[in-house]
């Protein structure tokens, strides 16, 4: 497994999420600065409003920024069948019904999904890959185990199980 291409295309998606941040902030800052939402009353809130709208989409692009940064500076390293799964792991596990999710245990940018062609036996597949950071229930779970161990979450009343078959 070529980590470093993996690691591109979390950079992209990073990317393009950023860019699409930056864009909306730009257009909540003009809708908050513009003459037209100046109130005339004080009932008339939406000036107010399109400025907290605009504060968010400011704190969603430093968020962005951040994520960015903390990938590039990732160091990457190969885990094997004795290592510990850690930050920059990329893990695939089982769940109950057979279904297999491909996850990477990133510093940033939970839940930022995308496509990428896995070489697996001389045969070309595409898989999706879910980053996921060690501060959600099945990153924690994680953390730390080993492959063929099998990690148990709860999330409300839900049970969810899941064997580690691969590490990378």
């Amino acid at each position: 497994m070529n980590k470093s291409i993996l690691l591109t295309e979390i950079l992209k998606q990073l990317d393009a999420i950023k860019l699409s941040a930056e864009k909306a902030a730009n257009q909540a800052h003009e809708t908050a600065t513009h003459s037209e939402t100046v109130a005339r009353s004080k009932y008339e809130t939406f000036g107010l409003e399109a400025s907290y709208l605009a504060h968010g989409q400011a704190q969603r692009v430093a968020q962005c920024s951040m994520d960015l940064k903390a990938f590039t500076e990732l160091n990457l390293c190969a885990f094997n069948d004795e290592t510990p799964i850690g930050l920059g792991a990329l893990v695939v596990i089982m769940d109950e019904k057979d279904d297999e999710q491909s996850l990477f245990i990133g510093p940033g940018a939970g839940g930022v999904k995308f496509s990428m062609k896995v070489d697996n036996q001389a045969l070309a597949e595409d898989v999706e890959v879910m980053v996921i950071t060690p501060s959600s229930p099945l990153g924690n779970a994680l953390m730390g185990r080993m492959l063929d161990d099998t990690v148990v979450i709860n999330i409300g009343d839900n049970r969810k199980e899941y064997e580690i078959i691969a590490v990378y």
